[in-house]
């Protein structure tokens, strides 16, 4: 059980970047498929120029020692198909494993939908792996409802 106090905070990536890279690895390492031909490779430079339009937000749970324990991280733009509606579309979740019993991923959650509807957003649009269920029962537990599966096939594996 980890204690502590947590806090839930939207921040910049640019101010956050060092402290979420080692998360990104163990995300990465958990739940990403065909790891030995897609390597964990992020163009942080354009994460930068998106959120430097205002198009990307990110949340963050830290623990007392002030290192990152999980983030949510939106995108957010009006939508091409509904121009008159801000949606905010998840890149990526991620809690670190001794963090998931209890409240901790109810809360970032939570934080990420209260700061969305403070910043206008009308839909929020979080997808989960299949292979990971654990993030589907939150968002439901949270009034969200399963919309749509996504499929995906390989077809190169040279990059």
């Amino acid at each position: 059980m980890v204690r502590g106090q947590l806090k839930y905070q939207q921040e910049l990536l640019a101010d956050a970047l060092d402290d979420l890279k080692p998360l990104l690895v163990g995300h990465w390492e958990e739940i990403a498929r065909n790891r030995d031909f897609v390597p964990l490779d992020p163009d942080y430079d354009t994460y930068l120029r998106i959120e430097a339009t205002g198009m990307l937000r990110v949340y963050t749970v830290r623990a007392d020692d002030g290192a990152v324990v999980g983030y949510a991280i939106y995108f957010v733009r009006p939508h091409l198909h509904y121009r008159r509606n801000v949606w905010a579309v998840s890149d990526i979740v991620y809690l670190r494993p001794e963090y998931r019993r209890g409240f901790c991923g109810i809360r970032l959650l939570s934080f990420a939908e209260k700061k969305l509807t403070e910043d206008g957003v009308h839909v929020m649009h979080t997808t989960s792996k299949l292979a990971h269920p654990a993030l589907a029962r939150v968002l439901e537990h949270l009034g969200h409802n399963p919309i749509e599966m996504g499929h995906a096939k390989v077809l190169n594996k040279e990059a």
